[in-house]
């Protein structure tokens, strides 16, 4: 666990030393793009992040890919079998690697993380306007142990995330492509085709009402609607995986009241953020639905799976609001208050709902069960 400790600190630290001052009163009405961090020292921060998270061993399912690496069919082979509808691209990825890179399953995990972290972290250096803020919440929140764990969905994540400008820009010819490709590494990912045109609602508009009311019924009908889901896909790879009980876990009360939060708040300023921000209506329905899907999780891992995609846009939302809210004079506490808590909500995942203990002697920095990590 120290190392969930350590090295967000290094690169929050690496954050800090590279903080540009953004002039408030010289951003545009509604705020696109704002940058406050040195680009050098933002590389710098996202590879030491990188190059740890592909250091890991024993957490979630990495030694399961690292062995499904090593065993990956030569790539011809693999591609004169390729199938569309069974996951086989995440397969042609596995064996392009193996096959002309490394067959060093360590440079596949390295690779992998890098191509899963950096497009989070440059979203948040475009698009949070407050890098150091946002990437203690994308912590705390829990994003980066998502993307240890769940490799394949965080991936697949992380290219919707880079390609962000096709939603803002609703180029959805390209776009619904680009979902139908991802989905050949994970079929969740299918789940856009419905949820994009929602995305472009107002902000506690009518449409708002009805994606609560859609919450609503989702928890209300998840004890029988979330078997009949697992019953669906239960013959698919995605669900052989989660349809049964090892899962039950993923989501807790504490869980689902966090992601609650932004939501809350944004309600709260739901007079004050009006056109401050040009993607807030995008990013706010995505948080709504990260809401919808974990709260639903409740009841059936299958949908708990679903509220990863939406995650990174929770935290947006979370940045942007209290941001606001700290030039208002009774709210100045809000930011402070906010790093502490999400300490003692992260803690509480760690040690209680995750079970680790502060030296694990296989989580980083091994490569076999058999070596003790040095740290």
């Amino acid at each position: 666990m120290n190392v969930f400790i350590f090295t967000p600190l290094l690169v929050l630290l690496l954050f800090y030393i590279g903080n540009i001052p953004v002039d408030q009163y010289n951003i545009t009405s509604e705020r696109t793009i704002v940058r406050d961090t040195n680009k050098l020292f933002f590389i710098l921060g996202t590879l030491l992040l990188v190059y740890v998270s592909g250091q890991r061993y024993a957490y979630g399912d990495t030694v399961t890919y690292m062995h499904f690496f090593e065993n990956v069919m030569p790539f011809n082979q693999c591609l004169s079998t390729f199938k569309i509808g069974e996951e086989w691209l995440f397969k042609l990825y596995l064996s392009f690697l193996h096959t002309y890179v490394s067959s060093n399953p360590r440079v596949f995990i390295e690779i992998t993380s890098f191509l899963t972290i950096f497009p989070l972290m440059y979203f948040l250096y475009n698009y949070s306007g407050d890098l150091k803020f946002a990437f203690y919440i994308f912590v705390t929140f829990g994003c980066w142990g998502h993307s240890l764990n769940a490799l394949r969905q965080y991936l697949v994540t992380s290219i919707i995330v880079a390609c962000f400008p096709l939603i803002a820009k609703r180029r959805w010819y390209i776009f619904f492509p680009l979902i139908f490709v991802v989905a050949q590494i994970h079929t969740s990912a299918y789940i856009w085709f419905v949820l994009y045109f929602f995305l472009y609602a107002e902000a506690w508009g009518k449409m708002t009402k009805l994606i609560i009311i859609l919450l609503l019924i989702t928890v209300v009908a998840s004890p029988f609607t979330g078997g009949f889901i697992d019953n669906l896909i239960s013959d698919t790879v995605y669900g052989v995986k989660y349809v049964n009980d090892d899962w039950n876990y993923s989501i807790n009360i504490f869980r689902v009241l966090v992601a609650a939060v932004p939501i809350a708040i944004s309600y709260i300023n739901r007079d004050l953020m009006k056109k401050k921000y040009k993607y807030y209506d995008i990013v706010f329905n995505m948080s709504l639905f990260f809401l919808m899907f974990t709260t639903a999780g409740v009841f059936s891992a299958v949908y708990a799976r679903f509220n990863l995609y939406f995650e990174i846009f929770a935290v947006t939302l979370l940045v942007w609001n209290i941001n606001e809210m700290v030039h208002i004079e009774k709210y100045h506490w809000v930011k402070i208050a906010s790093y502490g808590l999400f300490t003692i909500y992260f803690l509480y995942q760690m040690l209680f709902a995750y079970g680790l203990n502060w030296h694990e002697r296989s989580l980083f920095f091994v490569n076999s069960w058999s070596e003790e990590s040095w740290i």
